[in-house]
Protein backbone atom coordinates (compact mmCIF):
# COMPACT_ATOMS: atom_id res chain seq x y z
CA UNK A 1 0.00 0.00 0.00
CA UNK A 2 1.15 3.37 -1.00
CA UNK A 3 -0.18 6.69 0.91
CA UNK A 4 -0.79 9.84 0.11
CA UNK A 5 0.62 12.56 2.33
CA UNK A 6 0.66 16.58 2.76
CA UNK A 7 -1.41 17.03 -0.44
CA UNK A 8 -1.59 21.09 -0.73
CA UNK A 9 -5.09 21.58 -1.05
CA UNK A 10 -4.94 23.72 -4.57
CA UNK A 11 -3.22 20.30 -5.35
CA UNK A 12 -5.84 18.55 -4.38
CA UNK A 13 -8.05 19.82 -6.95
CA UNK A 14 -5.54 18.84 -9.99
CA UNK A 15 -5.95 15.39 -8.21
CA UNK A 16 -9.36 15.24 -9.78
CA UNK A 17 -8.00 15.02 -13.23
CA UNK A 18 -6.42 11.77 -12.40
CA UNK A 19 -10.24 10.52 -11.36
CA UNK A 20 -11.44 11.41 -14.79
CA UNK A 21 -8.73 9.94 -16.72
CA UNK A 22 -10.16 6.79 -15.12
CA UNK A 23 -13.17 4.40 -14.26
CA UNK A 24 -13.67 2.55 -10.86
CA UNK A 25 -15.72 0.02 -12.81
CA UNK A 26 -14.38 -1.93 -15.85
CA UNK A 27 -15.93 -4.39 -17.82
CA UNK A 28 -13.69 -7.19 -17.02
CA UNK A 29 -12.74 -9.87 -14.52
CA UNK A 30 -8.95 -10.54 -14.73
CA UNK A 31 -8.29 -8.94 -18.08
CA UNK A 32 -7.32 -5.19 -17.88
CA UNK A 33 -10.41 -3.82 -19.85
CA UNK A 34 -10.48 -6.81 -21.96
CA UNK A 35 -13.66 -9.34 -21.31
CA UNK A 36 -11.03 -12.26 -23.76
CA UNK A 37 -13.41 -14.71 -23.52
CA UNK A 38 -14.50 -14.64 -20.39
CA UNK A 39 -18.25 -13.77 -21.04
CA UNK A 40 -19.37 -17.07 -23.15
CA UNK A 41 -21.98 -19.22 -21.62
CA UNK A 42 -19.45 -22.50 -22.23
CA UNK A 43 -16.04 -20.39 -22.14
CA UNK A 44 -16.59 -18.14 -18.61
CA UNK A 45 -17.15 -21.44 -16.54
CA UNK A 46 -13.86 -22.35 -17.53
CA UNK A 47 -12.44 -19.13 -17.26
CA UNK A 48 -12.18 -18.44 -20.57
CA UNK A 49 -9.27 -21.08 -21.39
CA UNK A 50 -11.08 -21.80 -24.76
CA UNK A 51 -7.62 -21.10 -27.22
CA UNK A 52 -7.49 -24.51 -27.84
CA UNK A 53 -10.48 -26.73 -27.99
CA UNK A 54 -13.30 -24.31 -27.28
CA UNK A 55 -16.89 -25.61 -26.55
CA UNK A 56 -18.93 -22.50 -28.50
CA UNK A 57 -18.89 -21.27 -32.13
CA UNK A 58 -18.31 -17.88 -30.89
CA UNK A 59 -15.07 -19.09 -28.85
CA UNK A 60 -13.60 -19.80 -31.77
CA UNK A 61 -14.73 -16.67 -34.06
CA UNK A 62 -13.32 -14.56 -31.32
CA UNK A 63 -10.47 -16.54 -29.91
CA UNK A 64 -8.00 -18.56 -32.06
CA UNK A 65 -9.24 -18.59 -35.77
CA UNK A 66 -7.51 -22.35 -36.15
CA UNK A 67 -10.10 -23.57 -34.12
CA UNK A 68 -13.34 -23.31 -36.39
CA UNK A 69 -12.35 -26.51 -38.45
CA UNK A 70 -12.75 -27.89 -34.91
CA UNK A 71 -17.03 -27.21 -35.26
CA UNK A 72 -18.15 -29.06 -38.54
CA UNK A 73 -21.86 -28.66 -39.94
CA UNK A 74 -23.74 -25.29 -39.06
CA UNK A 75 -23.13 -24.62 -35.19
CA UNK A 76 -24.26 -21.08 -33.66
CA UNK A 77 -24.86 -20.14 -29.75
CA UNK A 78 -26.29 -17.30 -28.32
CA UNK A 79 -26.01 -16.09 -25.02
CA UNK A 80 -25.66 -13.24 -22.71
CA UNK A 81 -23.89 -12.27 -19.55
CA UNK A 82 -24.55 -10.13 -16.40
CA UNK A 83 -21.63 -7.95 -14.65
CA UNK A 84 -21.69 -6.89 -11.41
CA UNK A 85 -19.70 -4.19 -9.20
CA UNK A 86 -19.79 -4.68 -5.44
CA UNK A 87 -19.74 -1.26 -3.44
CA UNK A 88 -16.91 0.65 -5.90
CA UNK A 89 -15.87 3.71 -3.64
CA UNK A 90 -13.70 6.50 -3.88
CA UNK A 91 -13.02 8.01 0.02
CA UNK A 92 -10.97 10.85 0.47
CA UNK A 93 -9.68 12.19 4.37
CA UNK A 94 -7.88 15.06 5.41
CA UNK A 95 -6.51 17.67 7.73
CA UNK A 96 -7.68 21.25 6.92
CA UNK A 97 -6.27 23.73 9.77
CA UNK A 98 -8.86 26.26 8.46
CA UNK A 99 -11.85 23.94 8.65
CA UNK A 100 -10.29 22.87 12.48
CA UNK A 101 -8.81 19.66 11.67
CA UNK A 102 -10.03 16.36 9.95
CA UNK A 103 -12.73 15.64 7.05
CA UNK A 104 -13.50 13.03 5.19
CA UNK A 105 -16.22 11.93 2.32
CA UNK A 106 -16.97 8.68 0.35
CA UNK A 107 -18.43 8.93 -3.14
CA UNK A 108 -19.81 5.53 -4.67
CA UNK A 109 -20.04 4.76 -8.66
CA UNK A 110 -23.88 4.35 -10.19
CA UNK A 111 -22.15 2.43 -13.27
CA UNK A 112 -21.77 -1.00 -11.54
CA UNK A 113 -24.08 -3.16 -13.88
CA UNK A 114 -23.40 -4.29 -17.60
CA UNK A 115 -25.29 -6.77 -20.12
CA UNK A 116 -22.75 -8.29 -22.42
CA UNK A 117 -24.36 -10.11 -25.82
CA UNK A 118 -22.56 -12.86 -27.29
CA UNK A 119 -23.59 -14.55 -30.73
CA UNK A 120 -21.55 -16.70 -32.83
CA UNK A 121 -21.30 -18.94 -35.96
CA UNK A 122 -19.86 -21.37 -38.15
CA UNK A 123 -20.45 -22.83 -41.25
CA UNK A 124 -18.67 -25.88 -43.01
CA UNK A 125 -18.66 -25.28 -46.83
CA UNK A 126 -15.60 -27.80 -47.65
CA UNK A 127 -14.50 -31.00 -45.81
CA UNK A 128 -11.18 -28.39 -45.25
CA UNK A 129 -12.94 -25.40 -44.70
CA UNK A 130 -14.96 -23.42 -42.07
CA UNK A 131 -16.31 -20.26 -42.19
CA UNK A 132 -17.41 -18.16 -38.83
CA UNK A 133 -19.23 -14.89 -37.80
CA UNK A 134 -20.15 -13.27 -34.63
CA UNK A 135 -20.94 -10.74 -32.49
CA UNK A 136 -20.19 -9.52 -29.21
CA UNK A 137 -18.77 -6.74 -26.58
CA UNK A 138 -14.70 -7.27 -26.14
CA UNK A 139 -13.62 -4.77 -23.92
CA UNK A 140 -15.40 -1.12 -22.08
CA UNK A 141 -15.48 0.45 -18.44
CA UNK A 142 -17.34 3.17 -16.48
CA UNK A 143 -17.63 5.56 -13.79
CA UNK A 144 -20.41 7.44 -12.69
CA UNK A 145 -20.34 10.39 -10.20
CA UNK A 146 -22.93 12.81 -11.06
CA UNK A 147 -25.08 11.41 -7.91
CA UNK A 148 -22.47 11.34 -5.76
CA UNK A 149 -19.62 13.65 -6.84
CA UNK A 150 -16.03 13.21 -5.90
CA UNK A 151 -15.34 15.73 -3.20
CA UNK A 152 -11.01 15.74 -2.71
CA UNK A 153 -11.54 18.10 0.32
CA UNK A 154 -14.31 16.55 2.16
CA UNK A 155 -17.81 18.59 3.35
CA UNK A 156 -18.23 19.76 -0.32
CA UNK A 157 -15.85 21.92 -1.01
CA UNK A 158 -14.54 20.71 -4.20
CA UNK A 159 -16.56 18.55 -6.17
CA UNK A 160 -16.55 16.62 -9.14
CA UNK A 161 -19.36 14.92 -10.91
CA UNK A 162 -17.45 12.25 -13.13
CA UNK A 163 -18.38 10.50 -15.84
CA UNK A 164 -16.71 8.21 -17.88
CA UNK A 165 -17.45 5.09 -20.32
CA UNK A 166 -15.96 3.42 -23.16
CA UNK A 167 -18.28 0.58 -24.70
CA UNK A 168 -16.53 -1.67 -27.23
CA UNK A 169 -18.56 -4.05 -29.90
CA UNK A 170 -16.69 -6.67 -32.11
CA UNK A 171 -18.17 -7.86 -35.42
CA UNK A 172 -15.73 -10.78 -36.56
CA UNK A 173 -15.68 -12.58 -40.05
CA UNK A 174 -13.35 -15.67 -39.76
CA UNK A 175 -12.24 -18.76 -41.94
CA UNK A 176 -10.05 -21.52 -40.98
CA UNK A 177 -8.78 -24.77 -43.67
CA UNK A 178 -7.67 -27.75 -42.20
CA UNK A 179 -4.09 -28.12 -44.04
CA UNK A 180 -3.33 -31.85 -42.82
CA UNK A 181 -4.51 -34.60 -40.73
CA UNK A 182 -3.09 -32.72 -37.67
CA UNK A 183 -2.55 -29.29 -38.65
CA UNK A 184 -5.48 -26.29 -38.80
CA UNK A 185 -4.32 -22.72 -39.82
CA UNK A 186 -6.86 -19.47 -39.55
CA UNK A 187 -7.65 -15.97 -39.28
CA UNK A 188 -10.08 -13.11 -38.54
CA UNK A 189 -10.74 -9.48 -39.85
CA UNK A 190 -12.47 -7.66 -36.79
CA UNK A 191 -14.54 -4.43 -37.29
CA UNK A 192 -15.12 -2.53 -33.97
CA UNK A 193 -17.79 -0.31 -33.08
CA UNK A 194 -17.26 1.69 -30.06
CA UNK A 195 -19.32 4.85 -27.87
CA UNK A 196 -16.73 7.02 -24.99
CA UNK A 197 -17.21 9.52 -23.32
CA UNK A 198 -14.78 11.19 -20.09
CA UNK A 199 -14.88 14.06 -18.28
CA UNK A 200 -17.77 15.91 -15.74
CA UNK A 201 -21.15 16.27 -16.24
CA UNK A 202 -22.68 19.15 -14.08
CA UNK A 203 -20.58 21.62 -12.74
CA UNK A 204 -17.74 21.57 -10.50
CA UNK A 205 -17.57 23.24 -7.34
CA UNK A 206 -15.42 25.06 -4.77
CA UNK A 207 -11.87 25.57 -7.29
CA UNK A 208 -12.47 29.41 -7.73
CA UNK A 209 -13.35 29.36 -3.54
CA UNK A 210 -10.39 27.82 -2.52
CA UNK A 211 -8.08 30.95 -2.13
CA UNK A 212 -10.39 32.34 1.02
CA UNK A 213 -9.43 29.32 2.72
CA UNK A 214 -5.72 30.13 2.29
CA UNK A 215 -5.50 33.89 3.07
CA UNK A 216 -3.99 36.46 0.77
CA UNK A 217 -0.42 34.28 0.80
CA UNK A 218 -1.61 32.03 -2.16
CA UNK A 219 0.91 31.52 -5.10
CA UNK A 220 0.03 32.46 -8.77
CA UNK A 221 1.37 29.78 -9.90
CA UNK A 222 2.98 26.32 -9.24
CA UNK A 223 6.47 26.39 -12.00
CA UNK A 224 8.70 25.93 -8.54
CA UNK A 225 9.08 26.67 -4.76
CA UNK A 226 10.01 30.49 -4.34
CA UNK A 227 8.03 33.63 -3.04
CA UNK A 228 5.45 34.66 -5.71
CA UNK A 229 3.51 37.94 -5.37
CA UNK A 230 -0.22 37.00 -3.89
CA UNK A 231 -3.63 37.19 -6.37
CA UNK A 232 -5.99 37.84 -3.18
CA UNK A 233 -9.53 35.46 -3.93
CA UNK A 234 -8.61 33.52 -7.16
CA UNK A 235 -6.17 30.90 -7.17
CA UNK A 236 -6.23 30.21 -11.04
CA UNK A 237 -8.34 27.17 -10.83
CA UNK A 238 -11.53 28.07 -11.64
CA UNK A 239 -14.16 26.36 -11.19
CA UNK A 240 -15.95 24.84 -14.79
CA UNK A 241 -18.77 23.06 -16.14
CA UNK A 242 -19.21 19.73 -18.40
CA UNK A 243 -16.45 18.67 -20.01
CA UNK A 244 -17.53 15.84 -22.33
CA UNK A 245 -20.04 14.17 -24.51
CA UNK A 246 -20.33 11.11 -26.08
CA UNK A 247 -18.34 10.62 -29.30
CA UNK A 248 -18.26 6.89 -31.21
CA UNK A 249 -15.66 5.62 -33.34
CA UNK A 250 -15.20 2.52 -36.00
CA UNK A 251 -11.63 0.53 -35.54
CA UNK A 252 -10.28 -2.70 -37.57
CA UNK A 253 -7.97 -5.20 -36.15
CA UNK A 254 -7.33 -8.66 -37.61
CA UNK A 255 -5.69 -12.32 -35.92
CA UNK A 256 -4.30 -15.22 -37.06
CA UNK A 257 -4.00 -18.66 -35.41
CA UNK A 258 -2.78 -22.49 -36.14
CA UNK A 259 -3.47 -25.70 -34.16
CA UNK A 260 -1.58 -28.76 -33.67
CA UNK A 261 -3.47 -32.35 -32.58
CA UNK A 262 0.40 -34.18 -31.08
CA UNK A 263 -1.99 -37.04 -30.59
CA UNK A 264 -5.45 -38.05 -30.38
CA UNK A 265 -6.59 -35.84 -27.89
CA UNK A 266 -3.62 -33.50 -26.81
CA UNK A 267 -3.79 -30.27 -28.89
CA UNK A 268 -0.99 -27.36 -29.13
CA UNK A 269 -2.53 -23.83 -30.22
CA UNK A 270 -0.95 -20.07 -30.97
CA UNK A 271 -2.72 -17.40 -32.21
CA UNK A 272 -1.69 -13.50 -32.74
CA UNK A 273 -4.31 -10.59 -32.34
CA UNK A 274 -3.19 -7.20 -33.67
CA UNK A 275 -4.11 -3.93 -31.42
CA UNK A 276 -7.75 -2.02 -32.24
CA UNK A 277 -7.89 1.25 -31.97
CA UNK A 278 -10.48 3.71 -32.29
CA UNK A 279 -9.88 7.68 -32.29
CA UNK A 280 -12.17 9.52 -30.48
CA UNK A 281 -12.57 13.28 -31.67
CA UNK A 282 -13.48 16.52 -29.49
CA UNK A 283 -14.26 14.17 -26.52
CA UNK A 284 -12.70 16.61 -23.79
CA UNK A 285 -13.03 20.31 -23.59
CA UNK A 286 -10.10 22.34 -21.81
CA UNK A 287 -9.36 25.82 -21.16
CA UNK A 288 -5.98 26.79 -19.51
CA UNK A 289 -5.55 29.96 -21.13
CA UNK A 290 -8.75 30.81 -18.37
CA UNK A 291 -7.13 29.95 -15.20
CA UNK A 292 -5.61 33.04 -13.83
CA UNK A 293 -7.22 36.83 -12.55
CA UNK A 294 -9.38 37.79 -15.53
CA UNK A 295 -8.20 35.35 -17.79
CA UNK A 296 -4.70 36.54 -18.07
CA UNK A 297 -2.97 33.68 -17.81
CA UNK A 298 -1.32 33.43 -14.84
CA UNK A 299 -2.39 30.50 -13.19
CA UNK A 300 -1.69 26.73 -13.97
CA UNK A 301 -1.68 26.84 -17.08
CA UNK A 302 -0.14 30.24 -17.80
CA UNK A 303 -1.61 30.83 -20.73
CA UNK A 304 0.08 27.61 -23.07
CA UNK A 305 -3.07 26.27 -24.04
CA UNK A 306 -6.75 28.47 -25.43
CA UNK A 307 -10.05 26.68 -25.45
CA UNK A 308 -10.35 23.82 -27.41
CA UNK A 309 -11.65 20.49 -27.79
CA UNK A 310 -9.17 17.41 -27.69
CA UNK A 311 -9.00 13.71 -29.51
CA UNK A 312 -8.47 10.85 -27.66
CA UNK A 313 -6.52 7.25 -29.09
CA UNK A 314 -7.42 4.03 -27.67
CA UNK A 315 -6.28 1.26 -28.56
CA UNK A 316 -7.38 -2.35 -26.93
CA UNK A 317 -4.17 -4.25 -26.88
CA UNK A 318 -2.11 -6.54 -29.20
CA UNK A 319 -2.15 -10.33 -27.69
CA UNK A 320 0.09 -13.12 -28.04
CA UNK A 321 -1.47 -16.82 -26.96
CA UNK A 322 -0.79 -20.46 -26.89
CA UNK A 323 -2.60 -23.09 -24.78
CA UNK A 324 -2.72 -27.02 -24.80
CA UNK A 325 -5.81 -29.30 -24.32
CA UNK A 326 -6.34 -32.78 -23.36
CA UNK A 327 -9.57 -34.11 -23.95
CA UNK A 328 -10.68 -37.90 -22.83
CA UNK A 329 -6.66 -38.13 -21.97
CA UNK A 330 -6.67 -37.70 -18.46
CA UNK A 331 -10.01 -39.19 -17.66
CA UNK A 332 -12.93 -40.28 -20.00
CA UNK A 333 -14.83 -37.38 -20.57
CA UNK A 334 -12.65 -34.62 -18.92
CA UNK A 335 -11.52 -32.44 -20.71
CA UNK A 336 -8.27 -30.19 -19.42
CA UNK A 337 -7.47 -26.56 -21.28
CA UNK A 338 -4.30 -24.37 -19.92
CA UNK A 339 -3.53 -21.06 -22.18
CA UNK A 340 -1.51 -18.38 -21.63
CA UNK A 341 -2.09 -14.76 -22.99
CA UNK A 342 0.53 -11.96 -23.37
CA UNK A 343 -1.03 -9.00 -23.28
CA UNK A 344 0.79 -5.66 -25.18
CA UNK A 345 -0.48 -2.77 -23.24
CA UNK A 346 2.88 -1.13 -23.18
CA UNK A 347 1.97 -0.24 -26.95
CA UNK A 348 -1.96 0.40 -26.93
CA UNK A 349 -2.65 4.08 -27.01
CA UNK A 350 -3.70 5.45 -23.59
CA UNK A 351 -3.22 2.49 -21.62
CA UNK A 352 0.40 2.65 -22.36
CA UNK A 353 1.27 5.36 -20.63
CA UNK A 354 -0.40 3.79 -17.36
CA UNK A 355 0.01 -0.13 -17.72
CA UNK A 356 3.29 -2.82 -18.56
CA UNK A 357 2.40 -5.75 -20.50
CA UNK A 358 0.96 -8.36 -18.73
CA UNK A 359 0.40 -12.52 -18.31
CA UNK A 360 -2.82 -14.07 -18.15
CA UNK A 361 -3.12 -17.29 -17.39
CA UNK A 362 -6.17 -19.60 -17.84
CA UNK A 363 -7.13 -22.87 -16.61
CA UNK A 364 -10.17 -24.68 -17.45
CA UNK A 365 -11.99 -28.18 -17.16
CA UNK A 366 -15.44 -29.86 -18.57
CA UNK A 367 -16.38 -33.15 -16.93
CA UNK A 368 -19.63 -35.05 -19.52
CA UNK A 369 -21.63 -37.41 -17.91
CA UNK A 370 -24.65 -38.36 -19.74
CA UNK A 371 -27.07 -34.97 -20.99
CA UNK A 372 -24.92 -33.29 -18.68
CA UNK A 373 -21.50 -31.02 -18.50
CA UNK A 374 -20.10 -29.42 -15.26
CA UNK A 375 -17.15 -26.85 -15.64
CA UNK A 376 -14.87 -25.37 -13.69
CA UNK A 377 -12.11 -22.25 -14.13
CA UNK A 378 -9.10 -20.20 -12.39
CA UNK A 379 -7.26 -17.64 -14.19
CA UNK A 380 -4.93 -15.30 -12.56
CA UNK A 381 -3.88 -12.22 -13.98
CA UNK A 382 -0.61 -10.18 -13.50
CA UNK A 383 -0.38 -6.53 -11.58
CA UNK A 384 -0.81 -4.18 -14.69
CA UNK A 385 -0.06 -0.86 -12.93
CA UNK A 386 3.28 1.15 -14.15
CA UNK A 387 5.20 1.72 -11.17
CA UNK A 388 6.68 5.14 -13.02
CA UNK A 389 4.03 6.41 -15.62
CA UNK A 390 3.94 9.10 -17.92
CA UNK A 391 2.67 12.73 -16.97
CA UNK A 392 -0.63 12.48 -18.99
CA UNK A 393 -2.73 9.64 -20.93
CA UNK A 394 -2.23 10.17 -25.00
CA UNK A 395 -2.01 13.95 -26.02
CA UNK A 396 -4.28 15.43 -23.48
CA UNK A 397 -2.91 18.62 -22.21
CA UNK A 398 -5.95 19.90 -19.88
CA UNK A 399 -9.28 19.18 -18.36
CA UNK A 400 -11.42 22.54 -18.33
CA UNK A 401 -9.08 24.72 -16.20
CA UNK A 402 -6.89 22.08 -15.15
CA UNK A 403 -3.38 21.51 -17.32
CA UNK A 404 -1.60 17.75 -17.65
CA UNK A 405 1.25 16.86 -19.40
CA UNK A 406 5.71 17.64 -19.39
CA UNK A 407 5.06 20.99 -18.52
CA UNK A 408 2.41 20.95 -15.59
CA UNK A 409 3.53 21.18 -12.44
CA UNK A 410 2.82 17.59 -10.88
CA UNK A 411 4.62 15.31 -12.76
CA UNK A 412 3.15 11.90 -13.14
CA UNK A 413 1.06 12.28 -9.87
CA UNK A 414 -2.12 12.63 -11.62
CA UNK A 415 -1.64 9.35 -13.72
CA UNK A 416 -0.93 7.83 -10.56
CA UNK A 417 -4.24 8.53 -8.88
CA UNK A 418 -5.66 7.42 -12.53
CA UNK A 419 -4.06 4.14 -11.62
CA UNK A 420 -5.43 3.69 -8.11
CA UNK A 421 -9.16 4.25 -9.02
CA UNK A 422 -8.81 1.60 -12.33
CA UNK A 423 -9.93 -1.10 -9.40
CA UNK A 424 -11.36 -3.96 -11.20
CA UNK A 425 -8.15 -4.14 -13.95
CA UNK A 426 -5.46 -4.50 -10.84
CA UNK A 427 -7.45 -8.02 -9.59
CA UNK A 428 -5.02 -11.15 -9.83
CA UNK A 429 -7.71 -14.33 -8.95
CA UNK A 430 -10.41 -15.46 -10.81
CA UNK A 431 -12.75 -18.32 -9.98
CA UNK A 432 -15.85 -20.04 -12.03
CA UNK A 433 -18.01 -22.75 -12.33
CA UNK A 434 -20.91 -23.37 -15.32
CA UNK A 435 -23.05 -26.52 -16.33
CA UNK A 436 -24.26 -27.52 -19.21
CA UNK A 437 -27.71 -29.35 -20.17
CA UNK A 438 -28.27 -31.07 -23.88
CA UNK A 439 -31.77 -30.83 -24.40
CA UNK A 440 -31.54 -32.85 -27.49
CA UNK A 441 -28.36 -33.77 -29.65
CA UNK A 442 -28.93 -30.42 -31.75
CA UNK A 443 -29.84 -28.50 -29.02
CA UNK A 444 -28.09 -27.78 -24.93
CA UNK A 445 -28.60 -24.72 -22.76
CA UNK A 446 -25.38 -23.58 -20.38
CA UNK A 447 -25.33 -21.47 -17.97
CA UNK A 448 -22.01 -20.12 -15.44
CA UNK A 449 -21.01 -17.59 -12.40
CA UNK A 450 -17.72 -15.66 -11.92
CA UNK A 451 -15.86 -14.29 -9.07
CA UNK A 452 -13.27 -12.03 -8.95
CA UNK A 453 -11.75 -11.09 -5.17
CA UNK A 454 -11.98 -7.51 -4.41
CA UNK A 455 -8.79 -5.00 -3.99
CA UNK A 456 -7.99 -1.86 -2.69
CA UNK A 457 -5.57 0.83 -3.47
CA UNK A 458 -3.81 4.07 -2.20
CA UNK A 459 -0.98 5.83 -4.39
CA UNK A 460 2.27 7.69 -2.84
CA UNK A 461 2.18 11.21 -4.55
CA UNK A 462 6.24 12.90 -4.21
CA UNK A 463 5.63 15.72 -6.35
CA UNK A 464 2.17 16.64 -5.03
CA UNK A 465 3.94 16.33 -1.32
CA UNK A 466 7.11 18.45 -1.77
CA UNK A 467 4.77 21.25 -3.30
CA UNK A 468 2.95 21.29 -0.12
CA UNK A 469 6.15 21.40 1.25
CA UNK A 470 7.55 24.26 -0.82
CA UNK A 471 4.55 26.59 -0.57
CA UNK A 472 3.32 25.80 3.44
CA UNK A 473 0.03 25.35 2.31
CA UNK A 474 -2.24 24.87 5.69
CA UNK A 475 -3.95 21.18 4.38
CA UNK A 476 -2.13 17.66 5.27
CA UNK A 477 -2.47 14.31 5.53
CA UNK A 478 -5.06 13.99 1.91
CA UNK A 479 -5.39 10.53 1.37
CA UNK A 480 -7.46 9.03 -1.60
CA UNK A 481 -8.45 5.27 -1.43
CA UNK A 482 -10.06 3.20 -3.84
CA UNK A 483 -11.91 0.10 -3.11
CA UNK A 484 -14.19 -2.33 -4.63
CA UNK A 485 -15.63 -5.51 -2.92
CA UNK A 486 -16.07 -8.10 -5.60
CA UNK A 487 -16.73 -8.49 -9.39
CA UNK A 488 -19.04 -10.88 -10.23
CA UNK A 489 -20.22 -12.18 -14.00
CA UNK A 490 -23.63 -14.67 -14.47
CA UNK A 491 -24.24 -15.73 -18.02
CA UNK A 492 -26.57 -18.46 -20.17
CA UNK A 493 -27.20 -19.44 -23.73
CA UNK A 494 -28.05 -21.84 -25.77
CA UNK A 495 -26.01 -23.81 -28.59
CA UNK A 496 -27.35 -25.24 -31.82
CA UNK A 497 -24.76 -27.59 -33.66
CA UNK A 498 -26.76 -29.26 -37.33
CA UNK A 499 -24.91 -31.66 -39.60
Amino acid sequence: METIRKTPLSLGVAAGLGLLLASTGAMAISTGTDLNLSAKARAGGMAGAAYTMPQEASAAVFGNPATLTQFKGINMNFGASYLGLKSIDIETSSTIAALGGGVSTSSKSDADNYIVPDFGLTLQVSPNLVLGTGLEVDAGLGADYRDDPISLLGTGLVTIPLNVELISFNANLAAAYQATEKLSIGGAVTIGFALAQLGTTGPTGGGAGLTALLGSDAPTDLDGPGPLPAIGANLGINDFGGTTSSVHDIGFSGSLGATYEVQEGVMLSAAYKTKHEYNFTNILYQDTSLNGPSGNGAGLGSGAFGPDYQDLSVAQPAEVIVGVAFDNVIAQGLLVEADVVWKNWSDAATYENAYDDQFLFLLGAQYETGDWSFRAGYSYAEDILRSDPDTTLDSLVGLGTLPVGDGGPFGNDIVKIAQATLLPVIWNHTITAGVGYAITDAVSIDAYAAYAFGEEETVDLPKIQDAAVAYVVPVTELQLEAQVDYEFMVGAGINIALP
